[in-house]
């Protein structure tokens, strides 16, 4: 039901939204405490969003399309590495550390489930991105599975978030994007 614009006062909504679950965790979270916290009536969230999962996707929502651009350094490598760290930088810390923590809830939701499918779909599109223009400049000489190389960028930085709670520091992902790109086709150095 909910819509890209959203009703007035989205952000103070999507602002409470984060909050709360900062402060008291998604099982803790009510659309009630919302509507108390952002100054918006109760009828106007349920409006919008006819529950709690549907509320706390379109929060994360609005926060993914805003946090995580697709970078474009001018290589295969420095763009995996600038996108392998946006990603675990974001899944460590605000509204990406928040998303991990409600993203562990899916198995009883299934609003939170499309949201998880929504979320690796968009991280498959980047790195989609990112092969088509290595394609382009000729660092990618043979076929690369998108997807996969999408499930082994973002797999770590899901184990450490959902799992571990420990950040996927930097050096870990440079490390990474580069025993990736061993055993990618590539024509040239990226």
């Amino acid at each position: 039901m909910s819509t890209a614009r959203g009703p007035r006062g989205a952000a103070a909504i999507h602002a409470a939204v984060l909050d709360l679950l900062a402060s008291e965790g998604y099982a803790a979270l009510t659309v009630e405490g919302v509507a108390r916290r952002s100054g918006i009536n109760k009828t106007t969230l349920y409006r919008w969003w006819p529950s709690k999962p549907a509320l706390v996707a379109a929060t994360f929502r609005h926060a993914i399309a805003r946090d995580l651009p697709v970078p474009d350094t001018g290589s295969l490598r420095g763009d995996l590495t600038a996108l392998l760290r946006s990603k675990a930088a974001f899944f460590a810390d605000g509204p990406g550390r928040l998303a991990a923590d409600v993203l562990a809830h899916t198995g009883a939701d299934a609003e939170l489930a499309r949201l998880a499918d929504e979320l690796l779909g968009q991280h498959c599109a980047h790195v989609a991105e990112v092969t088509g223009r290595a394609r382009a400049r000729g660092e990618l000489t043979g076929p690369v599975d998108d997807t996969l190389l999408a499930d082994l960028l973002l797999g770590p930085v899901w184990l450490r978030a959902v799992v571990t709670h420990r950040p996927l520091p930097p050096a870990d992902a440079d490390a990474l994007v580069d025993t990736l790109l061993a055993g990618l086709p590539t024509g040239r150095a990226g």
